[in-house]
């Protein structure tokens, strides 16, 4: 999956306008790649280059540049997985959204859907509150109870998700 990462402004500049004490490296637009892979404990490569490469034969040969060209000290590999939220607390004037409390993986948007959906319900939830001048714990308690239902529906879907994104020797792929 690649992408292109474009800055409005450089991370440095930007840095140094708003918060000058925090150094960052000077660095320009980038292409980023990401690619899944079975979790199978085992890359079969020392590199995390290598094992996507020797996933990768038969694709487009600018694909497989964009990776092998890739720096190596850049890239890495990080385990995916899910929280589900288990058991719901008492509602106090502080809640949690997104993937604060739902985590998912990184496939189909699933995880950026349910954050947009969680602040829009917090939302309701509060205006609700302040309309009808309920108690702030009441609203906080609403959002959670619609949140834990729709949230733990969206990290048990998200590992389904996941086979169509990963490489694998028993489908052919296509390039």
């Amino acid at each position: 999956m690649p992408g292109a990462m474009r800055f409005r402004t450089p991370p440095k500049r930007a840095a140094e306008e708003l918060a000058p004490e925090v150094a960052l490296p000077d660095i320009g637009d980038y292409v980023r790649w990401a690619m899944l892979l079975p979790p199978n404990g085992s890359l079969g490569a020392p590199t995390a280059q290598e094992a996507v490469l020797s996933r990768t034969e038969g694709w487009h040969p600018d694909l497989r540049a964009l990776i092998e060209q890739a720096d190596p000290d850049n890239s890495t590999l990080l385990s995916i997985r899910v929280v589900e939220p288990r058991e719901r607390w008492a509602p106090g004037p502080v809640t949690l959204l997104g993937d604060a409390i739902h985590a998912t993986s990184p496939t189909g948007g699933n995880g950026a859907n349910t954050a947009l959906r969680d602040a829009d319900l917090l939302r309701r939830c509060l205006i609700g509150a302040v309309e009808r001048r309920q108690d702030l714990l009441s609203a906080v308690g609403d959002y959670e109870r619609q949140m834990f239902g729709y949230g733990g529906e969206a990290v048990r879907h998200s590992p389904a998700a996941l086979p169509a994104f990963v490489p694998n020797p028993e489908r052919p792929e296509r390039t």
